[in-house]
């Protein structure tokens, strides 16, 4: 089930499954795909939970967003959503990108979040050669449009194995890099880079977490994935083998294993 919800300054779009009577689950997508990049992982909760899955402005089916947003803009939206659908609580996880807006919702409105998904992310803020490479990479999507991420991000985003082996899960990565707008991008790519640094948020949270990542993710290592669990009070670290930074869609039959053992405590 699909549809829209009012957030912040315009639609958020998101995808909907499952009913249940604890907290719904929300999901936020990595860069630069959308929501489907979830959807194993939301049929293998939907008998059990509600499960969300939204679009940030600019990605998937969601309108574009404000030429210069910041990372708390994509919370806003977030927070817009949960409103909109009438959610006091939910358990909130990101992947990626979805783990630095995660952060920022954390910040903005920790209240209602019941538990914390963290997967292929990290807390600290870009080193300046990254933040080089985000402005370089914003300036060939805007002269180029959204096709040269396939070039620029495949290698990065998957596996060795999974770019080898598994031509699915390569075709819907390059599916849904191309259904992203080429603003939207341009716009992620800047609140990415100026995204404020979340270490000392980490041994404020007080909820059930689990941090979850790929064995052979070049993007945020197992090093850097453990080192934010352990500045984690309540957390769990999992590191799933043959995975690279889309662990959800590389392994999803263990992903999926992982986020309903952690359910059974939120």
């Amino acid at each position: 089930m699909t549809g829209h919800g009012a957030a912040a300054n315009g639609l958020m779009a998101y995808r909907k499954y499952g009913e249940g009577s604890g907290d719904a689950v929300v999901l936020l997508h990595a860069f630069p795909l959308n929501s489907r990049m979830w959807r194993s992982q939301a049929e293998a909760l939907a008998g059990d939970r509600r499960v969300i899955t939204p679009d940030y402005p600019g990605f998937g089916r969601s309108p574009g967003s404000p030429a210069q947003p910041d990372v708390g803009y994509y919370a806003k939206c977030v927070r817009g959503l949960l409103d909109r659908l009438g959610l006091k609580k939910v358990v909130l996880g990101g992947i990626s990108m979805g783990g630095y807006v995660a952060f920022e919702c954390m910040r903005q409105f920790p209240g209602r979040v019941s538990g914390l998904i963290l997967a292929n992310t990290r807390p600290d803020p870009d080193s300046e050669e990254a933040r080089e490479s985000r402005k370089a990479m914003a300036r060939r999507v805007a002269e180029e449009g959204v096709e040269v991420l396939i070039e620029l991000q495949m290698q990065r985003l998957l596996a060795k194995s999974t770019l080898q082996n598994d031509a699915a899960t390569v075709e819907l990565v390059r599916d849904m890099i191309l259904e992203s707008n080429p603003n939207g991008v341009v716009a992620a790519l800047s609140a990415m880079r100026e995204r404020p640094d979340s270490t000392p948020l980490l041994p404020k949270i007080s909820i059930p977490v689990i941090v979850i990542g790929g064995a052979e993710d070049e993007i945020s290592s197992p090093e850097v994935m453990g080192a934010m669990a352990e500045k984690i009070p309540d957390s769990r670290h999992v590191v799933l083998e043959g995975a690279g930074h889309l662990s959800n869609l590389e392994t999803p039959t263990e992903f999926d294993a992982a986020l309903k053992d952690f359910l059974k405590e939120v």
